[in-house]
């Protein structure tokens, strides 16, 4: 059959996938900011830094003497804020939990390069398998201009008869050229995931060969632990984590300062001892409604809100599956259809017109007519493949993706 899908050679395709998800400027992005997350976290859980104060303390004006005056002394103190209850090792599970939904989503930004790449690789493949079937028409299109020429010089053929071999190689002509355009956009689709000079080298492009489908139930269960289903679940132990921040916000933080007054000189002949000092200072948090109350009620609206959006992103990635599904699971019908009747039939038609024509049972149109609708069936044929590898691709995306065969 003109029109068979040519199995995969080598592992050219996973280099592309390799080459696109190592050069992906937003997945490096998305990374860097998972690691800063990271190292936030570790940062969040620690103490605040102390604080060092020293200066001189009860200094008479009139003097500016350091011994003139009992109380006068230099001091140095130190103190250290604690944030209250469970502050910090909340902060840090926190950032942690949005470091986590933050690999998520480069998790699933290397599953959407991969299938990008995918795509293009399989237009490439339809395109290089389409260009072939219209080059192998080239020369049965001149031998029947020619047959054409020579029907008509015998008088056998009419002018019509000419112009219709000679607008059949137009038509060809034209296809071609179309393919070739295609194949340029294509390329450059793929130049953009994994560069113009890889892409200009890249290939043989090929159509997988028709796998089969694996039931939807089974699939279905795969799509919640889907990166993107991963990335809101952590946004929402995040955002639960929020709450109960916010609800340490009652509980009151407090600070220590110690300090150390040292005197010198004496007044009545005796030396006047240092002086150490000792504060704590704690917070009040009495007037709680337009603060803490409204803390706590904002970040369970929060939670809330992503719990609506994890909902909804789950059922639409639901219905994606489906869709994808049911295209892949119809167009595999189809393509058998193709295979086992349509382009065997096909074939056959163009022999029964040539031998026909041959025999001076027919005209020349209906060979080229017969040709035409033959070329038509391998296109689509053809084009069932590609199509059904997209939406396999589409699945593999949605549940998570799947290793490369070619």
């Amino acid at each position: 059959c003109a029109a068979t899908a040519v199995g995969a050679a080598g592992r050219p395709l996973a280099d592309a996938e390799r080459v696109a998800i190592e050069r992906g400027p937003m997945l490096r992005q998305l990374e860097a900011e998972a690691f800063a997350m990271r190292e936030r976290a570790i940062a969040e859980g620690q103490l605040m830094d102390p604080k060092l104060r020293f200066g001189a303390v009860n200094v008479p004006v009139d003097s500016f003497s350091l011994d003139a005056e009992d109380m006068t002394m230099l001091e140095v103190g130190v103190s250290q804020e604690f944030p209250g209850g469970r502050t910090r090792e909340l902060a840090r599970q926190r950032m942690a939990e949005s470091a986590a939904a933050a690999e998520a989503v480069a998790a699933d930004r290397k599953l959407v390069v991969r299938r990008e790449v995918r795509r293009a690789w399989i237009e490439l493949g339809y395109v290089a398998r389409a260009r072939e079937l219209l080059n192998s028409q080239t020369d049965w299109v001149e031998q029947m201009r020619a047959a054409a020429r020579a029907r008509y010089a015998s008088g056998e053929g009419t002018q019509l008869d000419l112009l219709r071999a000679g607008l059949d190689i137009a038509m060809l002509r034209e296809q071609q050229l179309d393919i070739e355009r295609d194949a340029a956009m294509r390329r450059a689709q793929l130049g953009r995931w994994i560069g113009e000079d890889a892409a200009a080298s890249a290939g043989p492009f090929t159509l997988p060969a028709r796998s089969e489908l694996e039931p939807l139930a089974a699939l279905e269960s795969r799509v919640l632990r889907h990166p993107a289903q991963v990335d809101f679940e952590r946004r929402i132990d995040a955002a639960q984590t929020g709450v109960d921040l916010a609800k340490q916000r009652y509980k009151p933080a407090w600070m220590l300062d110690m300090s150390y007054g040292l005197r010198s000189g004496s007044m009545d002949g005796e030396s006047r001892p240092d002086m150490l000092s000792a504060m704590v200072t704690v917070d009040l948090p009495l007037f709680r409604a337009n603060r803490q109350d409204r803390e706590v009620a904002a970040a369970r609206a929060d939670a809330r809100g992503l719990h609506e959006m994890h909902d909804d992103h789950q059922r639409e990635m639901q219905a994606m599956l489906a869709e994808a599904w049911a295209i892949a699971a119809r167009t595999a019908e189809l393509e058998r259809l193709y295979e086992s009747e349509l382009v065997p039939l096909a074939e056959q038609s163009v022999q029964a017109a040539l031998l026909a024509f041959r025999a001076n049972r027919v005209m020349v149109d209906e060979v080229i007519d017969a040709r035409r609708v033959a070329l038509e069936t391998w296109l689509k044929h053809l084009r069932l493949v590609a199509d059904r590898s997209q939406a396999q691709y589409d699945i593999d995306y949605l549940v998570g993706g799947a290793e490369s065969e070619q």
